[in-house]
């Protein structure tokens, strides 16, 4: 027998490829979402679902007739045919593998963005092998239904047209029209054949029309329909008018109906503010908005915009925000004070560490979290102790940076003495750790222009920022502008210190350094909008020009371990220490980003056991690499002190985001369009040695990173006083509150316009914007709401507010959820309530959490949806 007989036959397989490929996607696309579905309403309009299957099962098995040699069109037609299989099978595998690697649905409108990023494809490309599997699956099932499929389609579309022509016998060709007319053929037995059907039709017609579209639109996407979503990208532009401001939802109001003047547009922001006394004649790339006015920008550069017929509200304008709460009246912590009185505290240098993927709960690894829990979960009984005593020794640096320092099995403090990293041995010193810290965004970029920037990341997906202009001065940006003061200064001779340090007179130098690939979705040229001038990444280590030979060989699909920038990490902080030059370096860390590989020569440690029902292996490999970046930190902190800048020298580590794995949530891992509460908690660290330790427990985010360096270098009189001048300006400018004082979770609202408003009362309770006012003349309060976005940028929306305990993932698209979390009794997110509707969420929250709950999420969702409009506004950001 040849072994092409048991092959199937093109056309039988190529149609059971379709119907099994489709049928199965649509089985896990309502699968991901049935808990959220009422009963009896999802029964009710389950046979809607599969409408647009239906359509295409029969377009494609009309086109996939068995071929006629003669036929020129039937080849045309099996080709279609053919073709619609293929992009449904390879479809169908595509969103099963993507669902076994992170128990998500792909979203094919971001798929266009994906395939035109050649690194994104090896993103893709790493997950070839669940493809590969489910695409085997899929075709081995279509191979064993091929026939029983084909035939029995055939013959259901043959009775379909028998209801029609009645007795009539046509050739089965599934495309021959009959050549006698329905109505000509009918009898009374015919009748009653087509009446049911028609009947069933009329059933499905009105359950369409009437079902809600909301979720249920979406639930009935088929394969490969879908995919035209893929195609579907809306363009940004900054070209004609800006969008006019959209008035706060949460008004408050003076008891007669009108809104409190503070949520209204300041007119006087473009003559008061157009342009700066510090300001030199050409400052730096960010600082446009004091430059010039809107109209003169748009003569100047038409690349920028304004609001038609009116500059009010054009730009970003901090006196404006309704969601600025400002600490800047409240009193410096007093160890602070003390500090600063004394001189102690010097702020020559700037490095800013982002730790890919740093989870909060890894920085460090210490007992009573849910992630320890977790960890601790996939091991026996009898080893337990053990457990405990490795994972509580895999971060000791973060141990030290943070002065969180964990217990071993026994209740005694962890003996760090075989840390790669010894901080010098002064109780109480260290700098500033912030517990309850957030990310404003779940892709690394978009969290970065928070600390960098200070500005909070635009609602669309991928990276579009960087073809937009960044609405606040990032810090290389106004480190540059420091640079220009110098200048001018040292010409006209009158160069003033306000310290002793004669390192105040000395010019910065801003440098950005990965080991990986910096053409990820354009941050290379968001890299260079931030103002960086000086860069070392993959293509510069693999240069023929490069200072050093790269030693080891790439470790993921984006790049190197960041060990390979050891010789350029010592070259900087050497520089800094001999040349006199103040240096800002910003490092972002990768090695504990998938697939969380770590260079040959690193020995991993068993962190995870084998029990419980879900692969640990995952898990393991991401505790390793991240014990690998705490070794790294430690080489950093060493280089420091051998280059005799580490009591000179601000380190501030933040997270970009965290990661979600399977012992947090068993439905999704990964950050893709995950919502997960591991993924938004992040360590925020301001490590110097001269300062004192001071724990801060709050929901603050990464805008408080700017803040708080140019509040540091001015009370440490760290810079000189045109410097000093310039970063008090700017200071009130940023969203974010200085981590130097106490932090609000809410303020009163002044009762006048002034840039600097009067001292904010003292944080000794937790307010919100939902506390009623003890009396209709007591002052309104505003919040501070905390906005996270979920990647890829454009489909969900974490809110949180810091004086609450709620959380809601507001959906973007029609295609997602409501979902809600009290953190204060869940904060794991193990049982989390969700629902297609704010209603239907309200319905089941209320009675577990009470009224003020439900008023909250009212409040919390007319906030976010104000939040995005506003966002793109003020990025300039229209879709075409």
């Amino acid at each position: 027998m040849s072994i092409y007989a048991l092959l199937p036959p093109l056309s039988p397989f190529l149609f059971s490829a379709l119907v099994v490929s489709g049928l199965a996607s649509k089985a896990l696309h309502i699968a991901l979402h049935i808990r959220s579905l009422p009963f009896l309403y999802f029964v009710l309009y389950s046979p809607t679902l599969i409408l647009p299957d239906v359509f295409v099962i029969i377009l494609a098995r009309v086109l996939l007739r068995f071929p006629a040699p003669e036929g020129r069109w039937q080849c045309v037609s099996t080709a279609l045919g053919g073709a619609l299989s293929l992009i449904t099978w390879g479809a169908s595998s595509i969103q099963f593998g993507f669902f076994m690697q992170t128990g998500a649905e792909v979203a094919w409108a971001a798929g266009g963005s994906f395939l035109s990023d050649p690194a994104a494809m090896k993103i893709l490309l790493s997950g070839i092998s669940t493809v590969s599997a489910a695409a085997t699956v899929l075709g081995l099932m279509s191979w064993l239904v091929h026939s029983h499929l084909y035939n029995l389609t055939g013959l259901g579309l043959q009775a379909i047209r028998d209801l029609c022509v009645g007795s009539y016998r046509a050739r089965y060709t599934l495309i021959a029209a009959p050549r006698k007319s329905c109505m000509a053929s009918m009898d009374l037995r015919s009748l009653r054949r087509i009446i049911p059907a028609v009947a069933i039709c009329v059933s499905l017609v009105f359950l369409e029309l009437t079902r809600p579209s909301i979720p249920y639109d979406h639930l009935s996407g088929a394969l490969p329909l879908t995919l035209l979503d893929a195609f579907n990208k809306k363009s940004a532009t900054v070209e004609g008018c800006r969008e006019p401001v959209v008035p706060f939802p949460l008004m408050t109001t003076d008891g007669k109906g009108f809104s409190h003047p503070l949520f209204q547009p300041d007119s006087s922001f473009v003559e008061q503010w157009s342009r700066a006394t510090w300001l030199p004649e050409n400052p730096p790339r960010g600082f446009s908005r004091w430059d010039l006015s809107p109209h003169d920008r748009a003569e100047k550069d038409n690349h920028f915009s304004f609001v038609c017929g009116s500059d009010d509200g054009a730009f970003f304008n901090p006196k404006n925000d309704p969601l600025k709460v400002t600490n800047l009246g409240g009193e410096i912590y007093e160890p602070l004070q003390k500090a600063f009185k004394e001189h102690s505290v010097e702020v020559n240098h700037v490095v800013l560490l982002t730790l890919e993927s740093g989870r909060k709960e890894l920085f460090p690894t210490q007992q009573g979290t849910p992630l320890f829990e977790g960890l601790l979960a996939s091991h026996k009984k009898e080893n337990v102790e053990e457990a405990i005593d490795r994972l509580v020794t895999m971060t000791p640096v973060a141990q030290q940076l943070t002065g969180e320092y964990a217990t071993d099995s026994k209740g005694n403090k962890v003996d760090l003495s075989n840390s790669t990293w010894q901080t010098p041995p002064q109780e109480g010193m260290g700098g500033l750790n912030v517990r309850g810290a957030m990310t404003g965004s779940s892709l690394t970029f978009k969290s970065v222009l928070g600390s960098h920037c200070g500005v909070h990341p635009l609602p669309v997906d991928l990276l579009e920022e960087s073809t937009l202009e960044i609405y606040q001065p990032c810090l290389p940006q106004i480190f540059e502008l420091f640079n220009r003061g110098k200048s001018q200064s040292n010409v006209n001779g009158n160069q003033t210190a306000r310290s002793n340090s004669e390192a105040v007179k000395n010019p910065w130098k801003s440098v950005f350094m990965q080991s990986i690939t910096d053409d990820y979705d354009r941050q290379n040229i968001l890299n260079d909008n931030m103002g960086f001038k000086h860069k070392v990444v993959k293509s510069d280590l693999e240069s023929s020009h490069a200072k050093y030979k790269v030693k080891g060989k790439e470790i993921n699909y984006f790049g190197y371990a960041e060990t390979e920038l050891r010789p350029y990490v010592r070259d900087l902080f050497e520089e800094a220490a001999n040349n006199k030059t103040r240096m800002f370096l910003s490092h972002v860390t990768s090695t504990t980003h998938h697939p969380w590989s770590t260079p040959d020569d690193f020995k991993k440690q068993p962190y995870m056991s084998d029990q419980g029902n879900i692969n640990h292996d995952l898990m393991n490999n991401y505790l390793n690499a991240a014990r690998f970046v705490d070794i790294w930190l430690g080489d950093i902190m060493n280089m420091l002190q051998e280059t005799g800048i580490a009591n000179e020298t601000l380190v501030v580590v933040v997270g970009d985001h965290g990661q979600a794995f399977g012992e947090d949530n068993k439905d999704m891992t990964g950050t893709y369009e995950n919502g997960h509460i591991s993924n938004f908690r992040v360590p925020l660290v301001f490590h110097h040695p001269q300062m004192p330790r001071v724990d801060i427990t709050a929901n603050a985010t990464a805008l408080s990173i700017i803040p708080t360096i140019l509040d540091l270098l001015v009370e440490s009189s760290s810079l000189d006083e045109r410097d000093s001048e310039i970063a008090s300006s700017l200071l009130p400018e940023y969203q974010g509150q200085s981590l130097l004082r106490p932090f609000l979770t809410s303020m009163v609202e002044p009762s006048h316009h002034g840039h600097n408003p009067p001292p904010p009362p003292p944080p000794a309770r937790d307010v919100s914007q939902l506390e009623p006012r003890s009396h209709p003349d007591s002052p309104p309060k505003r919040s501070v709401w905390n906005m996270g976005l979920i990647n890829a940028g454009g489909s969900m929306l974490s809110i949180t507010t810091a004086g609450m305990p709620y959380r809601l993932i507001l959906p973007l698209k029609e295609e997602f959820e409501y979902t809600f979390t009290h953190l204060g009794e869940d904060p794991g997110e193990t049982h989390l309530t969700k629902a297609w509707t704010l209603a239907t969420l309200i319905e089941e929250v209320s009675p577990k959490f009470g009224d003020e709950s439900a008023a909250w999420l009212q409040d919390a969702e007319k906030v976010g949806k104000w939040w995005v409009t506003e966002q793109k506004r003020i990025w300039g950001y229209r879709e075409a």
